[in-house]
């Protein structure tokens, strides 16, 4: 279905998604949108300083969406949290409008899958399940930016991830013979999307690559500073660091009786030395006796000396109050094991392992995720729910039951010789405060943040110096946008100065004539496999094709058709010209 370039649009939500989603459409030319969402003084404001115009009202009403222009609307997309909400909407939507096309939120991925087998026209996207997949891709390798499954919804994690060609396996090697070797799809060199397979690659390039993320990892750097430091001197820092944050936790108020009673000993056991006129090691012994209070009484004071009775009294009374608070500690640590335990907390032996910090619904999406990977994992979840718990238990990662951002709980996680960590829960700040909690304990492993709102995502990736930081709403607001226009859209990346939309199709028996040659193929799925591809001409009938198109076309208005999928010959759908003028 071929869409207009002046495109009347209707989003139904009020979040950072529907803004975000809003923003993106907006900056197309020819695009009036209108977000549609109960009365909200705020996110009216927020909506119409995007160029969007803000309708209060009930979405899953009638009235509402014709007066939001539903009969006119080409598009409608249903993006709130409420996933019978967005349903309703949407159908209302059909009722009243049979050609507007419809994308749709939905939590169930299952249901997802459903509902565009069966109803025309309509894309369903997970939010949680489209924005887990470059979570997942980070934690396994800091150098992703963009993490999909392809083919949707049950093939491998695959990703995009920057290289430099620094060594033999990259520099002074053609692009074929790189990609031989790296086993997989070299998709730019310094920006540059048109290179051929004889390109030589100069060292120090700077190389965009796509693949599956178990071929990433062979090639992913291992030292973030740039430079292999031994197994020796790694192990050595992390133990320094262990130390300085052990001592950090000592408490102030046993640290000074610890050394108080310390100090204690040594004058008395100098004083004793010289009364008695004995050696070192008999003055400790009674010094010690004394003390405990054990009292064998082989060795006294000299009662014809007063000072010797007084300081034998001191002895006894900081002894009795040093022991006391002593044995009150480890009552309090006994207790706390206790409780740790009953908690289900213990401390971690793994190393290598990955953290996943919240298992709600993008959580539940990166364990699945990661599960596929040889990496162990370690789960942080507050309150697990039963299936969690059992999910654990049969597929082999830790569970503890605790907050992330408490000291006590990440201490039990290892962090030392974790590989990474991912704070995934609900709520920006207790994020941001596992996420330093974290660095604290371990400067040098990658910490991948979770946050709502793109713009205060980006502020926390540049004051704290958390590039790892990536915005839910930012995800999955270029794919919900180009989904209005097309179906298949995965989202977009940005090479060099300029953005790509991913998009995945199904090729017919037949090409469509004039496919388009700034649209880049980079890999199709054919017989359960997963094959590096470099133009279309490679593709054979039945293949899920993923490409990259080129935005700028779109943001100047030089584009008289969208990518859009057409039906081939067969009634499957092939890939659509783009032409240009």
């Amino acid at each position: 279905m071929l869409r207009a370039s002046n495109t009347a649009v209707i989003i139904v939500g009020g979040d950072a998604l529907a803004l975000s989603t809003a923003r993106e459409i907006c900056a197309l030319p020819g695009h009036r949108v209108t977000v549609l969402w109960t009365a909200d003084v705020e996110f009216a404001r927020e909506v119409e300083a995007v160029g969007a115009t803000f309708l209060a009202g009930r979405p899953e009403r009638s009235d509402s969406l014709k007066q939001a222009g539903v009969h006119d609307a080409l598009t409608i997309l249903v993006l709130s949290s409420d996933d019978q909400l967005n349903l309703q909407a949407a159908l209302r939507a059909r009722d009243a409008n049979p050609r507007i096309r419809i994308v749709l939120r939905q939590f169930n991925r299952t249901l997802a899958a459903k509902i565009e087998q069966n109803l025309p026209d309509c894309s369903v996207l997970s939010l949680a399940w489209h924005s887990a997949g470059t979570y997942a891709a980070v934690a396994l390798d800091p150098s992703c930016f963009s993490g999909l499954q392809f083919p949707e919804p049950d093939g491998p994690l695959t990703g995009f991830v920057i290289r430099l060609a620094n060594d033999t396996t990259i520099a002074g090697r053609t692009v074929a013979q790189a990609e031989h070797a790296l086993g997989a799809r070299i998709v730019a060199v310094d920006g540059d999307t048109a290179i051929g397979a004889d390109c030589t690659i100069p060292r120090g390039a700077k190389l965009v690559i796509y693949g599956t993320m178990a071929r990433l990892l062979a090639s992913s750097p291992r030292q973030p500073s740039g430079h292999r430091a031994s197994a020796l001197g790694r192990g050595l820092r992390a133990l320094l660091r262990l130390q300085r944050w052990r001592i950090r936790q000592v408490d102030p108020i046993l640290g000074s009786l610890l050394l108080t009673a310390i100090g204690i000993f040594a004058v008395g056991t100098w004083h004793f030395r010289a009364s008695f006129g004995s050696d070192w090691l008999t003055a400790a012994y009674f010094v010690l006796t004394t003390m405990t209070t054990t009292g064998y009484g082989d060795l006294a004071p000299d009662h014809s000396r007063p000072g010797d009775i007084v300081a034998a009294m001191v002895l006894m009374l900081s002894g009795i109050v040093f022991i006391g608070v002593f044995i009150a500690a480890i009552a309090s640590r006994l207790t706390r094991a206790q409780w740790v335990r009953m908690q289900g907390l213990r401390r971690i032996r793994r190393h290598g392992h990955i953290i996943v910090c919240g298992a709600g619904d993008v959580g539940s999406g990166v364990i699945g995720l990661l599960l596929d990977f040889d990496k162990p994992l370690v789960v942080v979840e507050s309150n697990p729910d039963t299936a969690l718990v059992e999910r654990a238990r049969d597929q082999g990662f830790d569970l503890l039951t605790g907050d992330a951002s408490r000291d006590d709980t990440l201490d039990l996680c290892n962090l030392g010789a974790a590989h990474s960590l991912v704070a995934l829960t609900n709520v920006d700040t207790l994020n941001l405060e596992i996420a330093l909690g974290a660095r604290a304990r371990n400067p040098d492993m990658p910490v991948v943040l979770r946050i709502a709102e793109a713009t205060f995502a980006a502020s926390i990736a540049n004051h704290f110096d958390l590039q790892t930081t990536f915005s839910v709403a930012a995800l999955a607001a270029p794919a919900f946008a180009s989904l209005s226009r097309l179906d298949g859209a995965r989202g977009r990346i940005t090479i060099g100065d300029r953005e790509f939309s991913i998009v995945e199709r199904i090729i017919g028996d037949e090409h469509p004539a004039g496919t388009a040659s700034r649209s880049i193929p980079i890999a199709a799925a054919r017989d359960q496999e997963l094959v590096l591809v470099h133009g279309f001409e490679e593709l054979q009938p039945g293949d899920r094709v993923l490409i990259i198109v080129p935005l700028a076309p779109l943001h100047d208005a030089k584009v008289t058709v969208a990518a859009v999928a057409e039906p081939a010959f067969n009634g499957r759908p092939g890939l659509a010209a783009i032409r240009y003028t």
